[in-house]
């Protein structure tokens, strides 16, 4: 009973949702075409910023940054129909539900602030002439009533923005500081879907490799779930992808890792055994963790 149950979470599917579909493949496209008109500028996806006001990390999803200016975008795929009053971003959904988004714009700059004040903590410089970008990339949202003071825009009109700049390599400083925050770990489910968060412990006696990483990393898992397997043996392999000398643990059984997946409260156990592939983001550098935490 044991095996055929270790066979059975082993073929087990994961449907994504459909909202979450496709606002992960806006932000893959969004950021495709920013690196298609960036330059010499740099592009970040998913920085993560401590708040140590809130105990906490925050999200910013891209900062393009330049000799000029640095753009720091939050990206939403909302569809339906948008409103505004008095800050608030106001989402009628076709159902006519309306969701309050709360005010995004001032969201975003107030995670902008953040990063400012950190860099200028660790090196005494200003960040260049930063700017907030609210991009609304489904084209199937109709937007009303826009604060003409704001940046909105879609997807378009910010690669013309970019495509109109010069956007030369930006100072030095500034690069460490960004590259020195950490992004979400990711893991990949049979079926499709996938999941964000903070990896806690893997086990398999990597736990001690996974704290010492600085660049991201990718654990392809192979699991042996042919029907025959049920009599030769159900198991299963965890490799690291380009790792030399080559990392690799062999598995049998269900073990989990532990992992607080974003929008949760408490981090919990996830069956390794669901899994295909384990993305691992590279480890923060002190001023990107908080110490909170």
């Amino acid at each position: 009973m044991g095996r055929l149950a270790d066979w059975i979470a082993r073929r087990k599917q994961f449907e994504p949702a459909g909202h979450r579909v496709g606002g992960g493949m806006a932000e893959v496209r969004l950021g495709r075409l920013v690196r298609s008109v960036s330059g010499d500028a740099n592009v970040w996806d998913g920085l993560r910023i401590p708040d140590l006001e809130n105990n906490g990390r925050r999200e910013i999803d891209m900062v393009i940054a330049g000799k000029e200016e640095t753009l720091f975008v939050e990206q939403k795929h909302w569809s339906g129909e948008l409103n505004f009053e008095n800050g608030c971003f106001l989402q009628t959904q076709r159902s006519g539900r309306i969701i309050d988004h709360g005010d995004i714009h001032s969201w975003t700059e107030r995670k902008m602030n953040l990063i400012q004040t950190i860099h200028k903590e660790r090196t005494n410089e200003e960040i260049v002439d930063p700017k907030v970008i609210i991009v609304l990339s489904n084209k199937n949202l109709v937007i009303n009533n826009a604060p003409k003071h704001l940046m909105i825009m879609n997807e378009i009109d910010l690669i013309k923005y970019l495509e109109d700049k010069d956007l030369n390599k930006p100072e030095d400083l500034l690069v460490e500081t960004l590259e020195g925050f950490g992004t979400w770990d990711s893991i990949h489910f049979h079926g499709g879907m996938s999941l964000n968060g903070d990896i806690m412990t893997i086990g398999l006696d990597l736990d001690d490799w996974m704290e010492e990483i600085n660049d991201l990393k990718t654990l392809n898992i192979s699991h042996r779930n042919k029907f025959y397997h049920l009599i030769t043996g159900v198991n299963s392999t965890l490799e690291v992808q380009g790792e030399i000398p080559q990392l690799r643990r062999d598995f049998i059984g269900q073990p989990s890792i532990y992992m607080h997946v974003v929008g949760e409260s408490e981090p919990r156990e996830i069956n390794l055994s669901y899994l295909f592939k384990i993305e691992l983001s590279k480890r923060p550098k002190p001023w990107g963790v908080n110490p909170g935490e």
